[in-house]
């Protein structure tokens, strides 16, 4: 279960079916980073980031470095 530290968990309704999902624009805004242009990827990567965040695999720090890395990487 995740911590859920940036409040991105939303729920997505697809038919009659609800589904779980952590909303990379929602993490992106309580980051201050950008997340459009980020490869398809590299989404991936970080909404695992997001779902998997338990305070021990997965910190706020982790999910910061990689916040940080996107925004240096286009500078």
């Amino acid at each position: 279960m995740s911590l859920n530290s940036l409040t991105s968990k939303t729920t997505l309704s697809a038919g009659n079916t609800d589904y779980t999902i952590y909303s990379i624009p929602v993490a992106g805004r309580a980051l201050g980073v950008d997340f459009a242009r980020l490869p398809f990827s590299l989404k991936i990567l970080l909404e695992n980031l997001l779902r998997n965040e338990d305070g021990e695999t997965v910190t706020r720090e982790d999910i910061n470095a990689f916040a940080t890395w996107m925004k240096n990487k286009n500078e």
